[in-house]
């Protein structure tokens, strides 16, 4: 069946798959987006919501495709929801919400937040140990940065389905986590749903039915980024029962929480024979629902879940300024993020986290490296993995990452109010300025966002650039923090130099 709805003179439309932020709004022009399997590298939900106060909700994903006429949802299966007259962004966004995404009313972790994250990938990809830990944690406090989660990343297990800590590089896994957390950091360990066939329970997987099975009824074995592995079949209570037991003893040894990688819909197919019914939308969103079982999750790929208490992070970003992948994506991907209902979200590791983009013989960029650390600096979350603060001889660079790392905690009641303000209207932290300020053509504006409704943020993101030009509400003052003066509305340009992130607050 297909649905035909009307478009509406000069409407803006926002929504489906996060990594498409960078396509939106589309407007009068021609979009098209298959979401009955997400094929991106990063979350998707089957909401639209538009500047003119309407939203469509598809349940379980669907084709969407936009002429200047109408807008056309095909393939869609369950709830299909048209809402209007809302009025505005703001509001059709929140009745959408209301209708469909707050079930969950537990925020995430205020140290998700509050504070930096740290994660080792870039630092050491899979050759992480135990000594390259510890000593990454103590030069992040040496640095006087401030401590938040730190997140072990691929490489510390046994193997893909044995989640025990590798004996050879973690003679001591329970000394080391005692010790992370005597320097103050939550403990986060990576994991997926990939399991291979030399692991300890590969055969007890397959006989209690908990692995993925082809179309032709054998163990379906499906090749990723790290070789070619058998997966979780998430529908079957003997998968989850026996993740949950591996997770389990690692939280008995003091681990948080887990960053649950991959699950992505494209590493499943439509035949697939599992214990339930599901399809691949609806394995990732399994993974997801059973990752929000834990306190501390994090994930990258997603179907569903908006307003669901987890760390939704951004595919990997690239060590470049512009593309899909560089820093000019982060706005308009987090932007997105956050209207089609994933409001605990966080923008990669800063610099990126591109594999190859660190491997031996690369050179950093050290004033990307210095934008991007002030672009994240007051997002709904910051994340490091390069260790700007040990391989930079820069002193001042050095002076700059500590100041950008230390400037959400001059926010943090802010922060919490923005948290608490979430769970009682679903409002993203991070927003448009379309969704703050509607009817003074913000709606193409996607290189600067507010911060909930009073601070409003304009990072640098083009390389060599020394100011920022920033449009300004009406209707309001707004003081300039790095100087202290006050502009009320309109078109200015503001000084930016290295050490300076370009933002306002409402007066």
């Amino acid at each position: 069946m297909k649905y035909y709805i009307k478009r509406m003179p000069d409407e803006m439309w926002w929504g489906g798959a996060v990594a498409e932020g960078v396509k939106m709004p589309f407007g009068q022009g021609e979009y098209a987006f298959n979401g009955t399997v997400n094929l991106t590298d990063n979350q998707y939900n089957g909401l639209f919501v538009s500047d003119r106060g309407r939203y469509i909700y598809v349940e379980n994903g669907c084709n969407i495709s936009a002429s200047p006429e109408r807008i056309t949802i095909s393939e869609a299966h369950g709830v299909v929801d048209v809402g209007e007259n809302y009025g505005t962004l703001k509001n059709a966004y929140r009745a959408a919400m209301k209708k469909y995404f707050m079930a969950a009313r537990r925020p995430v972790p205020e140290d998700t937040i509050l504070a930096p994250q740290y994660c080792t990938w870039v630092e050491m990809l899979r050759s992480v140990d135990q000594r390259q830990i510890l000593t990454y944690a103590r030069s992040i406090v040496d640095a006087g940065m401030p401590v938040g989660c730190l997140i072990v990343d691929d490489g510390w297990a046994v193997d893909y389905g044995d989640w025990r800590f590798r004996p050879d590089r973690f003679p001591d896994p329970a000394a080391m986590i005692r010790e992370l957390k005597s320097l103050g950091f939550t403990v986060i360990l990576w994991v997926c749903p990939f399991v291979n066939r030399a692991s300890r329970d590969f055969g007890t997987l397959c006989e209690e039915g908990a692995l993925v099975r082809d179309a032709r009824g054998r163990i379906a074995e499906r090749h990723w980024w790290s070789g070619l592995s058998a997966v979780l079949d998430m529908t079957s209570p003997a998968a989850e029962r026996w993740m949950r037991g591996q997770l389990g003893a690692l939280t008995a040894m003091g681990v948080d929480g887990f960053k649950f990688d991959a699950g992505d819909a494209q590493y499943y197919e439509s035949d697939d024979r599992t214990y339930a019914p599901t399809s691949p939308n609806g394995q990732c969103a399994l993974w997801a629902k059973f990752a929000a079982q834990y306190a501390y999750a994090e994930l990258r790929a997603c179907v569903g879940l908006a307003g669901y208490p987890i760390v939704q992070r951004l595919s990997d970003k690239s060590n470049v300024w512009d593309g899909p992948k560089g820093l000019a994506s982060l706005i308009p991907n987090m932007l997105q993020a956050g209207l089609v209902g994933y409001s605990y979200c966080c923008p990669d590791m800063i610099g990126g986290g591109n594999e190859v983009d660190f491997g031996p013989g690369s050179e950093q960029d050290e004033e990307l490296m210095l934008r991007s650390c002030a672009c994240a600096a007051l997002m709904p979350m910051m994340q490091f993995s390069y260790a700007v603060w040990t391989h930079s001889s820069d002193s001042a660079v050095k002076r700059i990452v500590r100041e950008y790392s230390r400037l959400r905690l001059r926010y943090c009641d802010y922060l919490r109010g923005l948290l608490k303000e979430h769970l009682e209207t679903g409002d993203p932290l991070m927003r448009h300025m379309e969704y703050e300020f509607p009817g003074q053509g913000f709606a193409p504006v996607n290189d600067q966002f507010m911060l909930g409704p009073a601070l409003l943020v304009a990072p640098v993101l083009r390389k060599g650039a020394t100011g920022r030009t920033v449009r300004l509400p009406a209707g309001s003052a707004w003081r300039y923090v790095p100087t202290g003066k006050t502009y009320t509305g309109g078109e200015i340009t503001v000084p930016a130099p290295l050490d300076t992130l370009p933002y306002f607050e409402k007066i």
